[in-house]
């Protein structure tokens, strides 16, 4: 009787690992990028390129015009802070494709920071 329960506990350890297992594979492909699951063949990675090259060009257009919104803020308030925080978003934006908002957002971010590092000091030097 000891040797049937000892099996019995060994089905269910099984049949318990078997399951975690399933659930671990369920919960991976939930979490996995959609659209680029599936077979390997050339036909399908010029897809997945062209939706990866798709999805970091909005990205970067998201990015290009937070910093174009701080540079702009950096015109106003905190000149330094985020002049320098819209460059380096600015820069994020076109390594990631829109470099028109990356060029305006390095820019006017630059020039805000540069211009209160400059125009300040020279303001209190004349007066």
């Amino acid at each position: 009787m000891g040797n049937h329960s000892s099996s019995h506990d060994n089905r269910k350890a099984k049949r318990s690992r078997k399951l975690d297992k399933t659930h671990q594979d369920e919960m991976a492909a939930e979490l996995a990028v959609p659209g680029l699951m599936g077979d390997t063949s050339a036909s399908d990675e010029g897809a997945r390129r062209e939706y990866a090259r798709k999805a970091t060009r909005s990205a970067g257009v998201a990015v290009g015009w937070a910093g174009l919104i701080i540079a702009a803020l950096s015109w106003f308030v905190w000149p330094v802070l985020l002049g320098i925080t819209a460059a380096v978003l600015g820069f994020i934006a076109f390594r990631q494709g829109s470099r028109g908002l990356g060029t305006w957002s390095i820019t006017l971010g630059l020039i805000a920071a540069a211009a209160y590092l400059i125009l300040i000091p020279l303001y209190y030097a004349l007066t």
